[in-house]
C-alpha cells in the first residue's frame, strides 16, 4: 500500500485520551501513514505530563514521523492537512460543575445532556470558532474533524458561523461503539455491518443493522435478543457501573417504545427524574473519569517518562474513540467512501423536520467529506422529539453568540429533561456564576 504520508495536528492533546490516539495512528500506520504529527493544548502542563509516553511510543514504532508538540496556536496548524480536535473547555474542574450543580434542582448531571449539556456548549462555542478561524489562516484546506463536545451544539455553531466551509466534520463515536457492542452481541465483524440511522446527535435511532456479506437486516434478531438480555457494551468488564446502567437502560427504552434500536444518551431525556433520583451529587462521571482513565494514563505517562524507555510499557490503544478518529480519517484522505454515521445539514435528508437541522444519519466519507443517505419522512413521535430538541440546540447557540440570558432560558425550558421554567431559570443562574469566566449572559 503506497499512499501519500501526511500531516496532523491534535487539538486538545492534553486530554488522556491523546496517548490511546496515538496508538491507533501506529496500528493504522500502513493506512493512514503520517509525515508529521502536531500536538497542541494551550494547557503546557497536560502535554508535558504526557509527552515522554508519546515521543517514545513513537520513536518506537514510527521513527520516522516529525513531531512537534507546542502551546503555541501560531506554530499547530502550518503545513496541517488533518485536525482532530478533542478539546474541552473547562477540563475536568468544570465538568464538574456541569454534573453537579443541576443535581442540587433534582435535574440530570450529565457532560452532553441537559443543563450540564448547556454550559459545557457555552464554553466550547466560541473556542470552537477561533480555532476554525485560526486554521484557516494557516491552513485553508485542512479537513477538521470535530469530536469536541457536545458535538450537537457545536455542529450548529459551525454551521451557522462556517456555512460555506465544507471541510469541517463533526462526528461522534457512540454510534461507532454501539455498533462495536451489537457485533459482539450477533457474532459478526462490526465492519460487516452497514447501519441506517435517524436523528439528533445523542438523540437517535438504529432502523436497520444490515450485515453486508448477507444482505439481512440483523437489527430484529438483536431486538430479540434484547427482550430476553441486558444490553451490555462490547468490554462491560472494564466499565464503570453507571455505562453498564446506561446500557441497560436501552433496554428500558424499547421496552416503551420497540420500533427502533434508540442510542444510549435518550435515557436522559426519557427518565430524567429516575437519573437524578439516582445520581450521587459528590461523586460523578467526572470523577469515575478523574480517578478511572485519568489517573491510569497519567500514572503510565508518568513510568515512561522515570525510566526514558518504552520497554515493557502498554501501547494504549483507542479502541473507539482512537480507531474511528483515524479510519474516518483515512475514508476522506483516500476517498474510500466508507459507510458511518455522520453528522451533516438535513438539506431535505429527513423531509419533515427543520433543513437548517444538523442531523445524524448513515453516510458516506470520501473525498468530498460526509454525504448523508436519504431517509425520508420520520413519524410524528420522532418528529415531535426531534423538533423540541433541535430547538434547544438552536436556541443554545443564539444564546451564546448574542450573549442572550432569555434565550438561554428558553433553551433550557424547552430541554426534555428540565421542562419546568421555574427550575431552568434556578440551574441557569447557577451555571452562569460557574461559569463566568468562560460566558455570561445578559
Amino acid at each position: 500500500m503506497n499512499r501519500k504520508k501526511l500531516v496532523v495536528t491534535i487539538v486538545g492533546c492534553g486530554s488522556t485520551r491523546t496517548p490511546a490516539l496515538v496508538g491507533s495512528l501506529i496500528n493504522y500506520k500502513e493506512n493512514f501513514p503520517l509525515k508529521k504529527l502536531i500536538f497542541f493544548d494551550i494547557d503546557k502542563k497536560r502535554i508535558e505530563a504526557q509527552e515522554d509516553y508519546i515521543r517514545l511510543a513513537m520513536e518506537k514504532h514510527c521513527p520516522d514521523v516529525e513531531l512537534l508538540f507546542t502551546d503555541n496556536e501560531d506554530e499547530a496548524y502550518i503545513g496541517t492537512e488533518y485536525v482532530f480536535c478533542q478539546m474541552r473547555a473547562g477540563n475536568f474542574h468544570m465538568r464538574g460543575h456541569d454534573e453537579k450543580i443541576p443535581l442540587k434542582y433534582d435535574l440530570i448531571g450529565q457532560e452532553t445532556c441537559g443543563p450540564g449539556g448547556f454550559a459545557y456548549g457555552m464554553r466550547s462555542i466560541k473556542p470552537m470558532i477561533h480555532m476554525v478561524k485560526k486554521i484557516r489562516e494557516y491552513a485553508p484546506n485542512a479537513w477538521i474533524l470535530n469530536y469536541t463536545n457536545p458535538a450537537a451544539i457545536v455542529a450548529v455553531a459551525l454551521d451557522k458561523v462556517f456555512p460555506e466551509d465544507k471541510r469541517i466534520l463533526n462526528i461522534c463515536d457512540q454510534p461507532y461503539s454501539m455498533i462495536k457492542s451489537f457485533a459482539k452481541l450477533l457474532d459478526v465483524d462490526q465492519y460487516d455491518i452497514e447501519p441506517r440511522y435517524f436523528g439528533l446527535n445523542h438523540f437517535g435511532w438504529f432502523t436497520e443493522l444490515r450485515h453486508v456479506p448477507t444482505g439481512e437486516d440483523l437489527l430484529p434478531k438483536l431486538k430479540k435478543y434484547l427482550l430476553e438480555h441486558d444490553f451490555k457494551p462490547y468490554n462491560a468488564e472494564q466499565r464503570a457501573a453507571s455505562w453498564l446502567k446506561t446500557y441497560k437502560n436501552v433496554n428500558k427504552m424499547m421496552s416503551f417504545f420497540p420500533e427502533y434500536l434508540p442510542n444510549t444518551y435518550l435515557q436522559y431525556y426519557f427518565f430524567p427524574e429516575e437519573i437524578a433520583k439516582n445520581s450521587d451529587p459528590n461523586y460523578t462521571r467526572a470523577d469515575e473519569a478523574k480517578n478511572g482513565r485519568e489517573k491510569q494514563v497519567l500514572e503510565l505517562c508518568k513510568k515512561a517518562k522515570d525510566q526514558n524507555s518504552f520497554e515493557g510499557l502498554e501501547l494504549l490503544v483507542g479502541a473507539v474513540h482512537g480507531n474511528m478518529m483515524v479510519e474516518v480519517a483515512e475514508s476522506i484522505a483516500y476517498d474510500l467512501n466508507k459507510v458511518y454515521i455522520v453528522m451533516v445539514k438535513n438539506d431535505n435528508i429527513i423531509s419533515n423536520i427543520p433543513q437548517d437541522a444538523m442531523v445524524e444519519v448513515a453516510g458516506t466519507l470520501g473525498k468530498d467529506g460526509a454525504k448523508g443517505y436519504e431517509f425520508g419522512q420520520v413519524g410524528t413521535f420522532y418528529k415531535g422529539l426531534i423538533e423540541g430538541q433541535y430547538a434547544y440546540e438552536k436556541l443554545t447557540v443564539e444564546a451564546c453568540l448574542e450573549s442572550n440570558y432569555q434565550k438561554a432560558l428558553e433553551a433550557l425550558t424547552l430541554n426534555r429533561s428540565i421542562v419546568n421554567p421555574v427550575k431552568a431559570k434556578a440551574v441557569l443562574d447557577d451555571m452562569m456564576q460557574a461559569n463566568k469566566d468562560y460566558w455570561w449572559l445578559s
